[in-house]
């Protein structure tokens, strides 16, 4: 079973937004000439905020937050401002017994015309109604 995708197109305003909500105000995030200066490509997003992106579409898919029980990710590639970020699922498990459902998860952007995954090897672990 797939989950339904989550996407969102990348804005500066959302970093600036995302900065000032979980007080990381690393310069990569917002000043162009120092990420480059370390080698980015430019600014590049938060890791967390493209993981938040997933545990959303992990809560709606859930029907309530409060069920996801554990959730991890591996960050493999960084997003960039004006791309879409398309989080994605499926049910890999479900544990009748437990009244549990373990999620495979990642994040796809496309990228000069091929899709990379800036999140990969992502889980999740739902408690069932």
């Amino acid at each position: 079973e797939e989950l339904p995708e989550r996407s969102n197109v990348l804005d500066r305003a959302q970093l600036v937004q995302y900065a000032g909500a979980s007080g990381d105000f690393n310069p990569i995030h917002w000043d162009e000439d120092f990420a480059k200066r370390v080698g980015l490509p430019g600014v590049i997003s938060h890791g967390m905020f493209t993981m938040a992106l997933v545990a959303r579409l992990v809560g709606e898919w859930a029907g309530d937050p409060g069920a996801v029980m554990r959730i991890s990710v591996q960050f493999r590639k960084e997003v960039r401002p004006g791309e879409k970020v398309v989080a994605r699922g499926r049910v890999a498990e479900k544990d009748e017994e437990g009244r549990t459902v373990r999620l495979e998860l990642w994040a796809e952007v496309e990228r000069e015309g091929q899709a990379i995954q800036p999140i990969k090897n992502g889980q999740a672990v739902v408690r069932l109604a």
